[in-house]
């Protein structure tokens, strides 16, 4: 088995005001998840397909089979 390259992010709109902190990142704006590439910190970052997202360092991209995932980042992030 092979270490992922990519995290789980979570849509946060253009000015990051969407973030709560009752979301500990597991609410999904418009239940899309975005592929984040590692290194990363909890916090805001920069997705795969450009859009800026809450990533979690722990939430590996293939661990979340279940999200409806963003087409680009997955056509990228596999």
């Amino acid at each position: 088995m092979t270490a992922s390259l990519f995290v789980t992010g979570l849509s946060v709109g253009p000015s990051g005001r969407d973030i709560r902190p009752e979301d500990c990142g597991s609410a999904r704006v418009g239940n899309v998840a975005h592929a984040v590439a590692k290194p990363v910190v909890d916090g805001l970052d920069s997705s795969v397909c450009g859009l800026l997202v809450r990533a979690t360092a722990a939430e590996d991209w293939p661990s979340t089979p279940d999200a409806v995932r963003c087409e680009e980042c997955a056509r990228i992030a596999g």
